[in-house]
């Protein structure tokens, strides 16, 4: 049981944030189960296994904030920030996600 809060436009520390309606990352608000949910991520358009491979290989870096680019093959890239919160001492993933940072074409 989802209620939909709204949509949250992406954000950077430098607000120079760009994106348009056809970005692969939504950043939303809702709630679930009664529990609210200020700010959460998901990819579009992507298979479960790909956000899994990605969330294990930032968690697997070691970093907590890592900046990649995506690259759609089609001429448009994607800036992101997937930030990996380690749990239990480093042995455990806490919580991944993205952030959107850019989108341009090539």
């Amino acid at each position: 049981n989802i209620d939909y809060r709204g949509y949250i436009k992406p954000r950077s520390r430098d607000s120079t944030a760009e994106t348009n309606d056809d970005d692969p990352v939504l950043t939303l608000q809702f709630s679930w189960n009664g529990v609210e949910k200020f700010v959460g991520t998901s990819f579009i358009g992507v298979s479960p296994e790909f956000e899994l491979a990605l969330y294990t290989i930032v968690f697997l870096a070691g970093e907590e904030e890592n900046i990649v680019t995506l690259d759609t093959g089609n001429g448009e890239a994607f800036d992101l920030n997937v930030k990996c919160h380690k749990y239990d001492r480093d042995s455990k993933v806490g919580s991944c996600y993205v952030e959107a940072l850019a989108h341009y074409e090539e």
